[in-house]
C-alpha cells in the first residue's frame, strides 16, 4: 500500500496537510516542482496528461494545482474547463506554469478562476511564496 492509498481513506476532516496536484508532461518540471513543495512540507501529486490529472483530482481533492499550458492529450485551459466543471468537495487554487509570455493570453487565462501565472523559467522563491499566499504553511 502506497501513501496515495492512504490519504484516499482518510476522512476529509482529517487530513492535517496541504494536497498540491502538479500538472505538466516535462519530466524534469515536474520533478523540480515536486522537489521544491516537499521540502516545504506539502503533500504533492503529480499528473503528466490531463486524463491523469482529472482522476487524481475527483479522488483527493487538492487544495492547489499547478497547471501547464501545452499537455499531450490536452491543453491547460481545456483542462481549466474541464477542473471547473468539476463537482468537487472544494475547489482547488489554481497555478498556470508556462513559458507563454503573451500579455493577452495572461490576462485572459486570469480572469479564468485562475488564482495565479508563473512564467518559466521561475525561481524558487517565486513558487514557494505563491504557494504559501493561496494556501498557507503546510
Amino acid at each position: 500500500m502506497n501513501l496515495e492509498d492512504d490519504i484516499s481513506n482518510i476522512p476529509e476532516n482529517e487530513i492535517h496537510f496541504k494536497i498540491i496536484l502538479i500538472i505538466d508532461d516535462i519530466l524534469y518540471v515536474l520533478k523540480s516542482i515536486t522537489t521544491i513543495l516537499k521540502e516545504e512540507g506539502y503533500f504533492v501529486l503529480t499528473a503528466k496528461s490531463g486524463q491523469e490529472a482529472l482522476g487524481l483530482l475527483n479522488k483527493y481533492s487538492p487544495d492547489l494545482v499547478t497547471i501547464d499550458m501545452k499537455l499531450p492529450d490536452i491543453s491547460g485551459l481545456q483542462l481549466l474547463e474541464k477542473i471547473n466543471k468539476l463537482e468537487l468537495k472544494k475547489k482547488p487554487k489554481i497555478i498556470f506554469i508556462s513559458a507563454n509570455y503573451d500579455k493577452d493570453e495572461i490576462q485572459n487565462i486570469l480572469k479564468q478562476n485562475v488564482s495565479n501565472y508563473l512564467l518559466k523559467p521561475f525561481k524558487k522563491s517565486k513558487l514557494i511564496e505563491v504557494v504559501k499566499e493561496l494556501i498557507g504553511n503546510p
